[in-house]
């Protein structure tokens, strides 16, 4: 039997799948097909970017397609409750990169704060922070957490070989 506690973790870590899966393909499909107001494959190269960062991995001609791949065949797993595990693995570092990216506002805030940066600016990269860095990041490590019981054996601290 389960208990009321239990299945509202249950129902927890559903909407966080589906939340973060969402997330993540619309994140992906925005490279190629433009649905958010982020940097796109389509998007004259000089057009200005958020980051110097984003513009450096565009520049490379790959990176920046990886991460969005990445994204995309995360947010599938995510959807469809396929390798989710595996696949939280492989975008931890993307998510980590986006949190990174959107936590350094304390320029902002300070500009806010001493009246040179407007609070509509400094909301904006707020909102950014929370909603997109430090959402996508929080939402990860909880599905990750619930999923410690398969990432236990990688965490061994002495590794034997053995034949498959």
């Amino acid at each position: 039997m389960v208990n009321k506690g239990s299945a509202w973790y249950f129902r927890s870590l559903f909407l966080v799948r589906w939340l973060l899966g969402i997330h993540y393909l619309l994140n992906g499909l925005n490279w190629w097909y433009k649905i958010l107001p982020f940097p796109n494959v389509h998007d004259a190269p000089n057009t200005p970017v958020k980051y110097a960062y984003v513009t450096a991995l565009i520049g490379s001609g790959w990176m920046f397609q990886l991460s969005k791949i990445i994204e995309l065949s995360t947010g599938i797993s995510l959807l469809l409750n396929q390798f989710v595990p595996l696949m939280l693995v492989v975008s931890m570092s993307v998510a980590v990169t986006a949190f990174l990216m959107d936590a350094f506002i304390w320029h902002f805030v300070t500009g806010w704060l001493s009246g040179t940066v407007p609070f509509e600016v400094f909301w904006a990269k707020f909102l950014d922070l929370l909603f997109f860095g430090g959402t996508g990041l929080a939402m990860q490590a909880y599905l990750m957490i619930a999923y410690l019981h398969l990432y236990r054996p990688m965490l061994s601290r002495k590794a034997e070989f053995r034949l498959p």
